[in-house]
């Protein structure tokens, strides 16, 4: 359906197969509207917990098809502010040219903004800090797209982190596959950590893991 190119120059690639939208890096599958339970979970598990604040403020990192959007704005209250960062102008075009079902509409929900930027660069110039910052801008903390988002999950991109969250905030990351390793980071950091199993397709499908890490 379309394609751009990864500052890497790898191919990036939209396509449609019976009727599923899929989006992959030279040729290695990053997200489809086939089985999107687990970017839904990430959205709904992480809006839940922000209960009894009627004015949240959201970072969620990584537009992809709009599951975890959608998911979190379903959770969220009125009142709630959501920034959504993404760095492919491609993938924030894709979302406003074809139905993946999950954004239609989302993107005019007076609760979000769009902001094209590197979510390490933003992180840098955050001036009013989220009480939730919700991260699936890779196939997790050990695979990443871009060789840059390495920066993310190491010490010094969790302390950038922790500077743009509120006390008490949470961090919650998408991940293909559990990390000891960044569990380990998480809590060397200064985060109370806990990690969930959710599937792909409801009961089916792969099992994937979102770490969750709340701020003292």
């Amino acid at each position: 359906m379309d394609e751009t190119r990864t500052p890497e120059g790898l191919r990036m690639t939209l396509w449609l197969h019976d009727r599923d939208y899929e989006i992959e890096v030279d040729g290695q599958s990053l997200m489809s509207t086939r089985a999107p339970g687990s970017e839904e979970a990430l959205g709904m598990m992480a809006a839940r917990q922000l209960g009894g604040n009627h004015q949240p403020r959201v970072l969620i990192g990584g537009l992809g098809l709009g599951f975890t959007l959608d998911a979190a704005l379903a959770a969220l209250p009125p009142g709630a502010q959501v920034v959504v960062v993404e760095f492919f102008a491609a993938i924030v075009d894709w979302n406003t040219k074809f139905d993946f079902q999950a954004t239609t509409g989302q993107l005019e929900d007076p609760r979000v903004s769009v902001v094209v930027s590197d979510v390490v660069d933003y992180l840098r110039r955050v001036k009013e800090p989220f009480d939730a910052i919700l991260l699936d801008v890779d196939n997790g903390p050990d695979a990443w797209c871009l060789e840059s988002n390495r920066r993310i999950y190491d010490g010094a991109g969790l302390l950038r982190i922790q500077r743009a969250l509120n006390p008490g905030g949470l961090l919650a990351v998408w991940s293909s596959d559990p990390s000891p390793a960044f569990e380990k980071a998480l809590s060397l950091a200064g985060f109370a950590v806990t990690s969930e199993t959710v599937r792909s397709r409801g009961r089916k499908g792969d099992r994937h893991t979102i770490f969750l890490g709340r701020m003292p």
